[in-house]
């Protein structure tokens, strides 16, 4: 009898543990998804604290009012009558004294008929002039960033694409340029599409002699990341960028020539 129609044979049994496998791509993203939550974030030689950032700053970015707001008197003048500033007005903090926080209007919009505060002074915030409004006033604001954030954005591994479906464990630290968007804050995460550049350690495999080298690369990435607002330790994202090797290192391992993709979640420190 042929072994293939027997119902325990060799041939059968493969059979039914293909079947019984979850596809090739599920497989992979929960692949993916344990070496983001295994991996550390954090490489020992580098950190992110190494690179300026605007994240988390109170001077120069970008401020949203959530609400109308009031308040607001115009610097060096002689008249003190409160101004007012409408809902989603973007205002840049310029300098903070002991008492007062000096702010300037990047865009200003009227508050609306319902914010009685203003309706009675009839005074209205202009764009490009600066004002004071006392700190505890300033400090009850609902603000929200947004605007160009810059910093350094930490790409624990990365899952190369191509046939190989090579994945490589080395970190990379890389500046970053973001805008970030200001309408999730209010739930304490911030989603921000960035576009990543600089220098990257890539491991070189040599398909002749098996042995690996880590090499210098420029690496170009873009992708979204997800930060909290009460915790900075707190890191998330996606990314897809790709490595520029020199021609010998492409020619000794050609999976650094493919695109790549990294997901991570977890803590950074």
């Amino acid at each position: 009898m042929d072994s293939g129609h027997l119902p325990n044979s060799p041939e059968n049994l493969m059979k039914r543990m293909r079947h019984a496998l979850p596809p090739q791509p599920f497989l992979l993203l929960m692949l993916l998804l344990m070496l983001a939550l295994l991996l550390p974030l954090s490489p020992p030689a580098l950190a992110a604290d190494d690179y300026p950032t605007n994240k988390g700053e109170l001077i120069g970015p970008h401020k949203r009012l959530g609400t109308d707001a009031g308040g607001f008197t115009l610097k060096g003048n002689t008249d003190t009558t409160p101004h007012c500033a409408g809902k989603n007005s973007v205002l840049s903090v310029i300098a903070r004294t002991s008492e007062k926080t000096i702010v300037r209007f990047v865009s200003a919009k009227a508050p609306g008929s319902a914010f009685e505060a203003c309706a009675a002074l009839d005074k209205h915030v202009t764009e490009n002039a600066a004002y004071e409004i006392k700190n505890a006033d300033f400090d009850t604001l609902a603000l929200k960033d947004t605007g160009v954030a810059f910093g350094a954005l930490i790409v624990p591994f990365k899952f190369r694409m191509g046939d190989d479906k090579k994945i490589s464990s080395s970190t990379t630290i890389a500046p970053y340029i973001g805008v970030r968007w200001y309408r999730l804050q209010g739930f304490g995460v911030e989603f921000m599409p960035v576009v990543s550049a600089g220098l990257a350690l890539v491991p070189v495999t040599d398909q002749t002699t098996r042995n690996t080298e880590t090499k210098a690369a420029f690496s170009l990435a873009t992708g979204i990341t997800l930060s909290s607002r009460t915790n900075t330790d707190f890191s998330a994202g996606l990314l897809v960028g790709k490595d520029f090797l020199s021609k010998s290192d492409r020619q000794a391992d050609p999976s650094v020539n493919k695109l790549w993709i990294s997901i991570w979640l977890g803590v950074s420190r």
